[in-house]
């Protein structure tokens, strides 16, 4: 299994947004959109604004695909969260990161917490 390096974590600290590249079911990028990014514990993650209902969650969950910054890109799977600690832990990196940003208040809600994604580069 392949790490994010602190270079790179370092990185999506300091970054707003990534490119989220989700592929569809013939393995071709079919969205390519920026989104908030935050990191916990040496993982990088993701949440679906629209929940599971997400055509990017469904598509990534089942696809996998790239994120994109720095002028790089990096595969990625898309690995949903379940752990309920690890979601709070994602949520309060959420309010620190973006805190009075719009739309923080969608991305804490629990519709985008139970949409919670981790990056494992593949």
């Amino acid at each position: 299994m392949k790490y994010w390096t602190k270079e790179e974590l370092d990185v999506l600290n300091k970054i707003t947004t990534v490119q989220n590249h989700p592929n569809d079911d013939e393995g071709q990028i079919f969205q390519d959109s920026p989104i908030w990014v935050v990191t916990n514990n040496n993982h990088v993650y993701l949440r679906a604004g629209k929940g599971k209902e997400s055509k990017w969650y469904k598509s990534g969950l089942k696809n996998g695909g790239a994120i994109e910054f720095n002028n790089q890109t990096y595969p990625v799977n898309y690995v949903a969260v379940e752990d309920e600690d690890e979601i709070k832990a994602v949520t309060d990196a959420y309010e620190a990161k973006y805190h009075g940003q719009y739309p923080i208040d969608m991305m804490v809600s629990d519709k985008c917490a139970t949409a919670t994604v981790r990056l494992d580069l593949q």
